[in-house]
């Protein structure tokens, strides 16, 4: 994944946390010395190479794949130490004013309005969400990336390699807060909603390549059965009147079509068997779950907006990022993973990307997913 960090990095962070002495080898594997303990916990001796391809040079090595004992014994490493944490981060205090013309200039949203009412200094949480993904078919992509979730309006952020720096400036907290149950499991709802499309984005050359060679099978396939077809009609041809020689008395056309026929039908459904075999075989299952997440805490402007359309209106939370040093994007309140531009819908305000406010293929009105999520209202209505 372009994003995601690759399984040596994640096993060398983990690893040299917890004492490990590492050196990367010239074939991408690495060799280790690790603490007793840690020694006892992944199942391994005390030294070692671990490797990460399936055709490894090195013999005796530990082969590592996320799928492996090695790395689900990670798990125990941090046994006790919780999948979910606190931290804070220091503040930076930017010019307001600039981030109201920022505001003005850059949040568009194309069928309503909206004016900035006030700024005030909050703090806002967000969680740092690391996520494994593995794609399986007949053959297997992995991987792991982290996104930054906003728990005050949602807004997420695909992290690539600037999860590294923003750890170093991680802080324990004096106090450990505590989290509101509610808010962080939506948080998390809305992690996995944008995980799954950061997945799906990553995998179009995968998936183009599973159908490329699920194509070419199912060609050849149907290739070599269509012309079986043939050449059995072509023997039936040649011989005339099978059966006649064998002591079966078949010596009519009807026997004859009707032989020939469950020849075909056979040969058919062997092949739709065949080509149905080879769709499961290519078929893709993709898995994600989450690792781990910190709750990280900040003093930060927030920029609240009054969003207009039509009639109605609904106040809004705009806040400064202050990982990057810029305004965090609007989220997507369908897909928490924006694309294109913004839409707000008519029945409760929700703010929408391009890709989530749909048009009804059928009549062509524009809906909100959120407010109809069994589809068109007009045509529903109709219906009933």
């Amino acid at each position: 994944m372009g994003q995601s960090r690759l399984l040596p990095e994640v096993m060398a962070d983990v690893l040299t946390q917890e004492g490990a002495v590492l050196e990367k080898r010239n074939d991408g594997s690495l060799e280790f010395l690790i603490p007793s303990s840690l020694s006892d916990t992944l199942g391994v001796p005390e030294h070692g190479i671990f490797s990460f391809s399936h055709h490894s040079s090195c013999e005796g090595a530990t082969a590592v794949s996320y799928d492996s004992e090695v790395f689900k014994a990670i798990e125990r490493v941090f046994a006790g130490k919780g999948k979910m944490t606190g931290a804070t981060y220091p503040s930076h205090l930017p010019n307001i004013d600039k981030l109201s013309k920022w505001a003005l200039e850059k949040v568009v949203l194309s069928n309503a309005t909206f004016r900035l009412q006030k700024v005030e200094y909050q703090l806002v949480t967000y969680m740092l969400v690391f996520f494994k993904y593995v794609a399986l078919s007949d053959e297997k992509r992995e991987g792991v990336f982290s996104l930054l979730v906003n728990k005050r309006n949602f807004s997420t952020f695909l992290l690539g390699d600037n999860s590294a720096d923003l750890l170093v400036d991680l802080k324990e907290p004096e106090q450990v807060a505590i989290a509101n149950a509610q808010e962080t499991l939506k948080a998390i709802q809305a992690g996995f909603s944008a995980a799954s499309l950061v997945v799906k984005e990553e995998s179009v050359a995968f998936i183009k390549s599973l159908e490329r060679r699920l194509n070419r099978e199912i060609r050849r396939i149907f290739e070599y059965y269509e012309t079986l077809k043939v050449e059995t009609q072509r023997a039936f041809e040649r011989k005339g009147l099978p059966g006649k020689d064998s002591g079966e008395g078949l010596t009519t056309p009807d026997e004859v079509r009707r032989i020939l026929s469950g020849k075909l039908d056979t040969i058919e459904g062997e092949k739709r068997w065949k080509i149905q075999d080879l769709v499961s075989k290519y078929a893709l299952n993709v898995r994600i779950e989450p690792i781990c997440a910190i709750d990280i805490e900040i003093q930060t402007p927030v920029l609240w907006m009054d969003i207009k359309r039509r009639l109605w209106s609904r106040p809004f939370p705009l806040t400064y990022n202050p990982f990057f040093r810029t305004m965090d994007s609007l989220p997507c309140e369908a897909c928490f993973y924006p694309r294109g531009g913004y839409f707000v819908c008519d029945e409760k305000l929700h703010i929408l990307c391009a890709s989530c406010f749909l048009k009804c293929p059928e009549c062509g009105k524009a809906y909100c997913p959120l407010c109809y999520r069994s589809g068109c209202p007009r045509c529903n209505k109709k219906r009933s």
